[in-house]
């Protein structure tokens, strides 16, 4: 992994982190944790710009700021998902971001608000049409009133990310796990919770790229190996332990889907992007049951880009790393050259 210095003045483009990230050396330089996503972005933005500045999001944003004004980048790739841990934060370093003028990377402040709220996410999607599952939401002082709902039911927070506190045992199945899962939450989580109908079925990622935007061919996650504590949802093990995966038989490949079903995933995608307005790229996961019914799951704004996110040598969107890198520039470039 390498820095380009580049000429001094003005850079190309600033890659903007989250400060957990790396650590500063003693000559004034961020520097990414070797392997992180931050590091393999680095690299890739290096192989195209000839001055690229890393630029930590401290949580004392005096210094960020000032920082930012120094480089006078370009462009700045937002990779930030938090301020000292709170992912509520993020839109707000955009709102930050757009203050100072700044063209950047990514969603702004409104789709970052509306897709982290899980259940105002899910009456939009509604509202255009599209399946989502019956849900209600239980704030730090709500009782569990008769919700009305089936079960299997998730519990899981509002405004989690990552698959944040999603476990095996986030499904419950009668009212007593459902009173006992939403206690043992609120000891770990202060967010309000969002308790949703367990759609069975296969689990559906939908990477967008551009602003029109480009549905790329959908990806599932297969679990190979069937036994009572086999994961039915995308868990935080899931999504974070290899181990774990290599235990399952845990692997994502591209989904085998009937013609009917691909024009179905593109339209309702394209109309959740610009419903919920996200920017140069995203991911919509869905749940498709066993009849082919399509229910939408959440959208995320800011998906992983590492180039193994969902495998090796297999990033989110399917398809070559630098090429994902690429577009995702020009279509922030695009976009800013029609709105100036």
């Amino acid at each position: 992994m390498r820095e380009n210095k580049g000429r001094r003045g003005r850079c190309d483009v600033a890659l903007l982190v989250d400060a957990e990230t790396g650590e500063r050396r003693r000559n004034g330089r961020f520097v990414p944790d070797r392997g992180s996503m931050e590091a393999y972005m680095l690299d890739c933005l290096n192989a195209r710009s000839r001055n690229v500045t890393v630029i930590p999001f401290d949580r004392n944003v005096i210094d960020t700021i000032r920082t930012l004004r120094e480089a006078r980048p370009r462009l700045v790739f937002n990779l930030t998902e938090w301020v000292d841990s709170d992912r509520r934060l993020d839109a707000a370093i955009t709102g930050l971001l757009e203050i100072m003028k700044l063209r950047y990377t990514g969603t702004g402040p409104t789709g970052l608000r509306l897709a982290r709220d899980k259940a105002l996410s899910k009456k939009i999607v509604a509202d255009l049409g599209v399946a989502v599952p019956r849900h209600f939401v239980l704030g730090r002082r709500d009782r569990i009133h008769d919700h009305g709902l089936s079960y299997p039911i998730v519990v899981k927070p509002l405004y989690g990310d990552g698959s944040d506190e999603i476990r095996n045992n986030s499904i419950v199945l009668n009212a007593r796990q459902l009173r006992e899962r939403v206690r043992g939450m609120r000891g770990r989580v202060n967010d309000p919770l969002v308790c949703e109908e367990f759609i069975p079925g296969r689990d559906v990622y939908v990477a967008l790229l551009g602003n029109a935007p480009d549905v790329m061919p959908a990806v599932e996650l297969v679990v190979g190996k069937k036994g009572r504590s086999a994961p039915l949802m995308a868990t935080y093990r899931v999504k974070n332990e290899a181990a774990y995966r290599t235990r399952w038989r845990i692997r994502w490949r591209k989904a085998a889907l009937d013609r009917s079903t691909v024009r179905q995933i593109n339209d309702a995608s394209r109309k959740i992007f610009h419903a919920l307005s996200l920017r140069d790229y995203g991911r919509i996961d869905y749940r498709l049951t066993p009849d082919n019914r399509l229910v939408f799951l959440e959208a995320n704004p800011n998906p992983d880009l590492h180039p193994h996110a969902m495998g090796i040598n297999l990033c989110f969107a399917g398809i070559d790393y630098p090429q994902l890198i690429r577009r995702i520039v020009g279509a922030a470039k695009i976009r800013y050259r029609l709105r100036t």
